[in-house]
């Protein structure tokens, strides 16, 4: 069974059980993940690469459609960002410059730019509250979230072995989503694998993230600067409704 298969088989009990109490609140799981947030928010340059598979499923919770998204990212903070996607669904480029957020569509060859405040959290609160655009790696970048996430249950299920590497497997429950998040165990917690699952759609849909973290990350100035390649357009960005 690969990995894949393994946390999308993991979060299926999971949900099974969400009407016991097993989610009843315990401060252990808060514990592990605000520090794992602290650590990602201690870091002042680092990238990681990222694995996400978006899984359409059937009323009876099966996979009927599976998309899969490589993504590269690189934080210089307080004000850099580089994430590069590519996959089934999109071929994209996003950039956070210092107060400068753009965003390229490879195949389309079209790309938009947006003054925005000049920290990588600031941008996103804008891009996200204002444009709609959907990032489930934001929880990574972000460089405060554990102040920001927000859940009414959780539990702490005990460490598991992920692909050979022991770690704490949480998960957290609000009105809308549940969280299950896997991070490595030890004095530097990383989250290494988590799965987002849509509570209020039939069949559950989830998007299962796989995350590999760079050690010695080389990261310049030069990385966040974009220019655009020859027969690009730029096109205006409208607000979403």
């Amino acid at each position: 069974m690969n990995l894949h298969k393994k946390l999308f088989c993991t979060a299926g009990i999971a949900l099974l059980l969400g009407g016991t109490n097993l989610f009843a609140v315990e401060k252990s799981a808060v514990e592990i993940v605000n520090k794992a947030y602290q650590q990602i928010g201690s870091m002042d340059k680092y990238a990681f690469d990222a694995v996400v598979m978006d899984d359409v499923l059937d009323k009876d919770g099966v996979v009927v459609e599976r998309f899969r998204q490589e993504v590269s990212v690189k934080v210089d903070r307080p004000g850099k960002l580089r994430v590069d996607t590519k996959g089934d669904i999109k071929n994209r480029s996003s950039y956070i410059n210092e107060g400068i957020f753009t965003m390229i569509d490879h195949g389309h060859g079209y790309y938009g730019q947006l003054e925005t405040p000049k920290t990588i959290d600031g941008t996103l609160d804008l891009i996200f509250e204002l444009y709609g655009i959907r990032a489930p790696l934001a929880l990574l970048i972000y460089s405060d979230m554990g102040k920001r996430v927000k859940f009414k249950r959780s539990k702490y299920f005990g460490t598991v072995d992920v692909a050979g590497v022991e770690c704490d497997y949480v998960a957290f429950k609000s009105r809308v989503r549940e969280v299950h998040v896997w991070i490595t165990t030890g004095d530097t917690p990383q989250i290494i694998n988590y799965s987002i699952i849509d509570t209020t759609v039939e069949g559950n849909p989830r998007i299962n993230t796989s995350i590999s973290w760079n050690s010695n990350p080389k990261i310049s100035d030069s990385d966040f600067i974009f220019k655009a390649p020859k027969g690009a357009t730029q096109i205006s960005v409208d607000v979403a409704n």
